[in-house]
């Protein structure tokens, strides 16, 4: 086995997932038309680069840091072991330590070339991350918490981080996370969900092993009325009359419906496969 792809599943670059097809390196490319819709003026400048790569290396290394915790759990797992480097001996934990924390360094580096705050914003979400797959903690371990765990380090952290770089606070901010948090919450419900057994082994009493089965389609409802609420607020806040505003509004009508669907169907189709 080649180091690169041995990298490139430590990384989850190269990951078949069911809950999601798209690999999370190309969902990060989100982040150009983000940084065109909050600053479109500063799009073609240094700092839209350097924060796309600061989260590539942030992400890499949460996901590094969830493999080398999660390790001994995955083992009991036929197609976790095979893609956690770790788990099956391809890597010792001292080597993923090394390259988990040297892309923890080259991502948090590259966000402090930006500002302080930004690098501060940077450091709190990511430790988050860490604590959420870390052991003698593991917030992924406590209902609820490991929702809000979850979504601070793969939705907030990323949209915080690079809508900083360009814009200070404001209601556009809040709309926007109205819309990442739900799609991130419910990616980590699917994935408890695909991982109920495993997690019931490994005593992982997360949201779905506390409260077990719930409703896909009352969850789709509170899901989509946080995101029209959030989408209709972050259209108050943009310039109604260019020709982007309708573009952006028609594309962004589509693209949630086609994901929310989805989001439902994967949720029925992983609740009988998983809870039976």
């Amino acid at each position: 086995m080649s180091k690169i792809d041995i990298l490139l599943r430590l990384t989850r670059i190269k990951e078949n997932s069911p809950v999601s097809e798209i690999p999370w390196i190309l969902r990060l490319i989100f982040i150009f038309p983000l940084i065109f819709l909050i600053s479109p003026q500063n799009f073609f400048s240094y700092n839209t680069i350097i924060i796309f790569l600061a989260n590539v290396f942030l992400t890499a290394s949460g996901f590094i840091i969830n493999d080398l915790e999660d390790a001994e759990d995955d083992y009991h797992d036929l197609e976790k072991r095979k893609r956690n480097p770790i788990a099956n001996n391809e890597l010792t934990k001292k080597q993923g330590y090394l390259i988990g924390f040297s892309f923890l360094f080259i991502g948090l580096s590259l966000l402090l070339t930006i500002s302080y705050l930004v690098f501060l914003v940077g450091l709190v979400l990511i430790s988050v991350g860490i604590v959420y797959s870390w052991k003698p903690i593991r917030l992924k371990s406590i209902p609820i918490i490991d929702l809000i765990s979850h979504s601070i380090s793969l939705g907030i952290l990323q949209f915080s981080t690079t809508y900083l770089t360009f814009r200070s606070f404001g209601l556009q901010f809040i709309s926007l996370l109205m819309i990442i948090i739900p799609f991130s919450v419910a990616i980590d419900i699917l994935q408890e969900v695909r991982d109920f057994s495993v997690d019931k082994k490994a005593k992982i009493n997360n949201t779905i092993q506390k409260f077990g089965r719930f409703n896909p389609t009352k969850f789709f409802v509170i899901l989509g009325t946080i995101i029209v609420t959030g989408f209709g607020i972050l259209c108050s806040t943009i310039d109604r009359s260019s020709i982007f505003f309708s573009i952006f509004l028609s594309l962004s009508i589509l693209s949630g419906i086609i994901i929310l669907l989805r989001t439902v169907v994967k949720m029925r189709k992983f609740s009988e496969l998983y809870y039976s």
